[in-house]
């Protein structure tokens, strides 16, 4: 008994599936074309014959080998003519229709507007460098205020200090002159006494965020505002309160000002470059949708930069009781906008240890020869 067997052979693609190379450059051809006439590029007259004979070629379906080799031809050459523009820059700056903004899209509201890839790519890194801005900013006065705070809470506690020790003195003599000095120096220490609980209140509040962010309970509002008064604390107890003030306060401003500020000035330098880049790109006409990794790159480089740059300026005294200098800052941004010249010194010195390694156990070796 004889069975027949189906054989199913793998479906091939057909060739009509894929975009004709022939059809597609001789479109491209056409928008090289044009740009060339909009710019006053010469073009060769024979190249230009050449290329657009080509079109009607498509259309009649007239192709020979010898007229298909001469459309390359003259497509290298016109390409060669309008570099560094290219066709996929060309397409890149030609309006297309795009959906709308994203919140439209949410909101399932299908909308299209005229516009380029070069046009959408310069709106999306301008808003993105500019919310980067707004937050670098923020946390920015931010710790401005929290060591504005902390630097006034130290004043008037050293005042308090030698107030107290003037009183003291004071108390050791007699007469009415003294009397005096005493009544006007308490009622400065009542004054500054009002001034330092103020203080404190206000960097309690300053705290606020970061408790309801971070640590989510009041800890930290409990332990600066537990006693009522400044005023009736003992001195110990109040030189113990103002060392609590500090180290409840001191770390997020080393944290804000080592780590988060740098990376932020970084990226912030990052975004100036690749706006910088993104503008002459889009003027020559030579960005292209493949350009948006590296400009990418580059941002995340640039943070990256930036960050290293706070790491190599940590202090040795981790107390903070003056603003961090500018100078890491704007280091941290000169970094991100030039990260070739960041890793390249990196490079450099790895390079040197390196050398400087094999030349020390070089020399080790020569020393154990006898």
């Amino acid at each position: 008994m004889s069975a027949s067997i189906n054989q199913q052979t793998p479906s091939t693609p057909s060739l009509t599936s894929y975009p004709d190379p022939l059809k597609q450059a001789i479109e491209d051809v056409m928008l090289i074309l044009s740009y060339a006439a909009e710019r006053g590029i010469n073009v060769p007259p024979e190249i230009t014959q050449q290329l657009v004979q080509a079109k009607f070629l498509e259309q009649s379906n007239g192709w020979t080998p010898q007229t298909e080799t001469q459309f390359w031809t003259a497509y290298n050459a016109i390409s060669q003519i309008i570099r560094p523009v290219t066709t996929d820059s060309l397409r890149a700056a030609t309006d297309t229709l795009q959906p709308t903004y994203f919140l439209f899209r949410l909101l399932g509201i299908k909308t299209y507007r005229s516009i380029s890839l070069a046009q959408s790519a310069v709106r999306r890194y301008t808003w993105l460098g500019l919310f980067w801005v707004v937050l670098m900013l923020s946390i920015q006065i931010y710790s401005l205020i929290g060591n504005t705070l902390m630097n006034n809470i130290a004043s008037i506690n050293q005042k308090m200090l030698v107030l107290e020790d003037e009183i003291a003195r004071l108390s050791m003599l007699t007469g009415e002159t003294v009397i005096l000095q005493t009544t006007q120096k308490n009622t400065n220490l009542d004054e500054l006494t009002s001034d330092l609980q103020s203080s404190v209140e206000l960097l309690s509040n300053w705290l606020t965020p970061i408790n309801a962010i971070i640590l989510r309970d009041k800890y930290y509002k409990k332990e600066l505002l537990k006693e009522d008064k400044i005023k009736k604390l003992r001195l110990e107890e109040r030189i113990s309160l103002m060392k609590k003030v500090q180290q409840v306060a001191q770390y997020p401003l080393l944290i804000a000002n080592l780590y988060i500020l740098p990376l932020l000035y970084g990226l912030l330098g990052a975004f100036a470059f690749v706006l910088r880049k993104l503008t002459e790109d889009t003027r020559r006409m030579v960005y292209t949708k493949e350009s948006d990794l590296k400009y990418v790159l580059r941002i995340h480089l640039g943070a990256l930069a930036g960050l290293a740059v706070g790491l190599f300026f940590v202090p040795e005294d981790t107390s903070i009781t003056l603003p961090i200098s500018l100078s890491p800052l704007a280091v941290a941004f000169l970094t991100g906008y030039s990260v070739e010249f960041f890793f390249s010194a990196l490079d450099r010195i790895i390079g040197m240890i390196s050398k400087n390694n094999e030349n020390r156990l070089n020399d080790e070796k020569t020393d154990k020869q006898p």
